[in-house]
């Protein structure tokens, strides 16, 4: 008994100076789930009701559905999906066109259900032929005006034939949405002319507080592969309130006359082989601080305050000496941008001289 009483008191002394750490279950997930396969089956039951599914290596829940998927060419009934442990099943229950490649984007659409990976990368395409088709056309949707990208924006083909008065009641041939960057895709088309219209609102339909961009020109698979797009509203114009920093003389007393003769200055000189009407504006932090109308060259930014600035050019076609926005109905492109790749510094006294390309 003295010797069991003696174990016990020493198990008890191990046990008041240890420190007890619950297990940290190894390093964190930061895989996304892994496609292992796919099924694509037609139902023995229902008539032109189509399942395709999904197998990934782990348990997945849907991650901003309605916000990331799509089909193209749209189909008229909504896709219903259900997901069972790591399986995703689609339900297509539609009468699908005969020889059309359909491409469904599943970007961003699934996550792992422990850690919330978001698989950003699964795509799927089949054909109602036996052929695929692959003639592919990529492009960028940007602001006109900020170049900015615009993210998830719809980006739509229509046929050639189609009037354009009714191009907005009725669905495109073929849909494609933007990502982070403004690039979107379309890589199932065949060798058919179409017209490209780009909408930034939720739906297919022009809606007056949304942006809309489009091409000039009928666009063509096998010999257009890059489109670039600018978007515009044709009812609201840029504030261009210009926030000019020099300190002017407004009066004649002797204080003020002290502060200009004491205030320096910068010029820039813009060396390019363009030479018609056009507007140079000096920002900083997205704000105008100063604007620059010319008729023709040179092009002399005198008088400037010193400090970093971006620059802008702006092609004044109509030479109203502002920017002009475009117009759908009309088919008139906004006025050309280019924002110089790189900020400019301006030094009092010193007169700098910027050669830049600008392409007409």
């Amino acid at each position: 008994m003295k010797f069991i009483s003696s174990i016990t008191i020493f198990i008890l002394l191990l046990s008041s100076c240890a420190n007890i750490v619950a297990p940290t279950g190894g390093d964190k997930d930061v895989n996304t789930p892994k496609l292992l396969s796919t099924l694509d089956a037609e139902s023995m039951k229902h008539v032109h009701t189509k399942f395709i599914t999904f197998e990934f290596d782990e348990f997945i829940v849907l991650n901003n559905w309605e916000e990331n998927f799509y089909i193209s060419p749209p189909i008229a009934k909504r896709i219903q999906k259900d997901i069972k442990g790591k399986i995703l099943t689609l339900t297509l229950e539609d009468t699908l066109a005969l020889n059309t490649t359909y491409f469904i984007d599943l970007n961003n659409c699934i996550k792992d259900l422990n850690e919330g990976n978001v698989l950003d990368t699964l795509d799927y395409i089949f054909s109602t032929s036996d052929e695929l088709d692959t003639l592919t056309i990529s492009g960028k949707l940007q602001d006109a005006y900020t170049l900015e990208s615009i993210e998830n924006a719809w980006v739509m083909l229509f046929e050639e034939s189609k009037n354009d008065t009714i191009i907005f009641k009725e669905n495109p041939d073929y849909i494609a949405k933007t990502n982070k960057e403004g690039y979107f895709n379309f890589p199932n088309l065949n060798s058919k002319n179409y017209k490209i219209v780009a909408l930034t609102d939720f739906d297919f339909i022009y809606n007056t507080e949304e942006k809309i961009a489009f091409n000039d020109t009928i666009i063509n698979a096998e010999t257009d592969s890059f489109i670039s797009l600018l978007a515009f509203d044709p009812f609201v114009k840029i504030d261009s309130t210009i926030v000019d920093t020099l300190i002017t003389n407004t009066d004649s007393t002797a204080t003020d006359s002290l502060l200009v003769e004491e205030k320096t200055f910068g010029n820039l000189t813009i060396i390019t082989a363009i030479n018609n009407s056009c507007i140079f504006q000096l920002l900083q932090n997205n704000k105008i601080i100063k604007e620059f109308v010319f008729v023709e060259q040179p092009f002399l930014l005198a008088d400037i305050t010193p400090g970093k600035y971006q620059l802008k050019y702006i092609a004044d076609s109509n030479t109203d000496s502002e920017w002009t926005t475009g117009n759908w109905k009309a088919k008139i492109q906004p006025e050309k941008v280019i924002n110089y790749s790189s900020e400019i510094t301006i030094r009092a006294n010193w007169d700098l001289e910027l050669e830049w390309f600008i392409e007409e």
